[in-house]
């Protein structure tokens, strides 16, 4: 765990997007083990690592794009 000593040395945070599928619905978390979308834009999880998208991407069919907050 890192202390922060100076505020000036703190590490920017990585920046935020949300997945659309194909079908312009968002990613709004696992259900099932199964990666879930909804129509409600409100609904959407915040993702910060492409990793994240890569195993959402495996487990789904649908075509994916990320959209930067």
């Amino acid at each position: 765990m890192k202390k922060l000593l100076n505020k000036k040395s703190k590490q920017p945070k990585e920046p935020q997007f949300i997945v659309f599928n194909e079908y312009a619905q968002v990613f709004c978390g696992l259900k099932g083990g199964y990666p879930a979308f909804s129509d409600n834009l409100d609904e959407a999880k915040p993702i910060e690592n492409d990793n994240q998208v890569k195993m959402i991407q495996r487990g789904t069919s649908f075509k994916l794009e990320k959209y930067l907050l």
